[in-house]
Order: structure tokens, then C-alpha cells, then sequence
């Protein structure tokens, strides 16, 4: 069996309960039988083998044969890939997150923009990105879940990644991704384009390409995840 499941208090050996979704994916979808291998991720950069016990209640035994912790993020190195990017309208920002996790996205830092169409996140919203990104992580095997932080404006979001080591701004002008060493961060507009006062905060941020066409704000994150992940 080759699904990942989400186990919050994962040990690193022996015996193991998982969530009831968990469980009952586990047990009722995928129809389970005790002895079938299992991979688990706790969330907070643990990953195991374990095997089926079988269910207590609503919940999945399982056996932790091996476990392992991965350190750092999903970068060359494990160093920290990070998206800072306007909230593009309804499904799309749904889309885009999912799509980001998949290409290595560890943070994502959504702007409020001044010419931006979608604006702060009601908590619902919030809590289907927090599902689409911990469903996506466990699809990819990934054993730590991208932190989704909360909608600020340019000027917070360029003081909260001051300390990041390599911060780029998506635009034609740019130039491709080149090998860089260290955490490093994609800025991205909104499709109507950064604000003159938004675009005067963004100068000293270098530049980068991400293809000869104008992209939708999801697009664009998605390729520029995907550059700075593959560097």
C-alpha cells in the first residue's frame, strides 16, 4: 500500500492510533487488511513504516516498524522554499495552493494588494487551505506541512521575509533561476498588475523570469515555486 497518512503523535517505534478520517480511509476506503504496510508523516518532519493492526473503535492501530525525521525544507539541502503572492479569486487560490505544495512550497505569505481581486480569507476559506495543503503533502509523501500564514499587506509581508537569505520578484524583466544557496522566497502580483507604491517597495528585489507570457497569479506561483525548488 502506498498512501501516506497523517499520524500527529507518531513514535518512533511501536504502536500507533490514527485520527478517525485517518482511520476510516484507512480501513473503509481502502479496505485494509492487518499486516499491510503503511507509510506515515506526523506533520512536523517525521515519516515512518509501519504496519496494519487492525481498528479499535474509530480509530486505526498501526505498528511503527522504522521512522525517520527529515530536517529542513523542501529546497536543495532542505533549504526553505517560500511564496509570497497576491490571493487569486475563488477556486483558483484552491488550485494554487494544492499545486504549490506539490512543487515543494513550505511557506506561503499571502499579500493583500492594492489592485488585488480577492481580499483577507474568512476562517472557512483558511481551514479548506489548511486541508487542500495537508491532503497534498501526504499524496506527496512529504513528511512536514507547508505553514499558511495569514494575509498581510506588501509592506508586513517584505518585513516578515527580511531575513530570508534569497527573496525574488516574478516579472518579465527577470532572469532565469540561477543556483543559489540558502532559503529563498518568489514574490507575485496580482494580475492588475503591483501599485506604483507597492512597485517602489519591490526595487530591490532581484528579478526573476518565469516564461516568455503574461501568467495568472496561480500560474505563476506554481513555476515560480517550482524554479526555486529545482535550483
Amino acid at each position: 500500500m502506498k498512501r501516506t497518512f497523517l499520524c500527529p503523535d507518531l513514535p518512533e517505534r511501536g504502536a500507533a492510533l490514527l485520527p478517525p478520517g485517518e482511520s476510516r480511509h484507512l480501513a473503509t476506503v481502502l479496505r485494509a487488511k492487518p499486516g499491510d504496510e503503511v507509510r506515515l508523516v506526523d506533520g512536523r518532519g517525521r515519516r515512518a513504516v509501519a504496519r496494519f493492526v487492525g481498528m479499535e473503535g474509530s480509530s486505526a492501530r498501526v505498528d511503527v516498524m522504522s521512522s525517520e525525521r527529515a530536517t529542513g525544507g523542501s529546497g536543495p539541502g532542505g533549504t526553505r522554499i517560500g511564496l509570497a503572492a497576491a490571493i487569486p479569486k475563488g477556486a483558483r487560490a484552491d488550485w494554487m495552493i494544492e499545486k504549490c505544495v506539490e512543487a515543494g512550497l513550505d511557506v506561503y505569505f499571502p499579500i493583500l494588494t492594492k489592485r488585488g481581486v480577492a481580499t483577507a480569507e474568512g476562517a472557512a476559506k483558511r481551514a479548506r487551505w489548511d486541508r487542500i495543503a495537508a491532503e497534498t503533502a501526504k499524496q506527496c509523501g512529504r513528511a512536514s506541512l507547508p505553514e499558511l500564514l495569514e494575509p498581510r499587506p506588501l509592506a508586513d509581508v517584505l518585513a516578515l521575509t527580511v531575513s530570508w537569505p534569497h527573496r525574488f520578484l516574478a516579472d518579465h524583466g527577470g532572469k532565469s533561476a540561477s543556483p543559489v544557496a540558502g532559503d529563498a522566497l518568489v514574490f507575485v502580483g496580482p494580475e492588475g498588475g503591483w501599485a506604483p507604491e507597492e512597485r517602489s517597495m519591490l526595487e530591490a528585489i532581484q528579478a526573476l523570469k518565469l516564461g516568455p507570457h503574461v501568467l495568472r497569479v496561480e500560474t505563476a506561483a506554481v513555476l515560480g515555486v517550482a524554479a526555486l525548488a529545482g535550483r
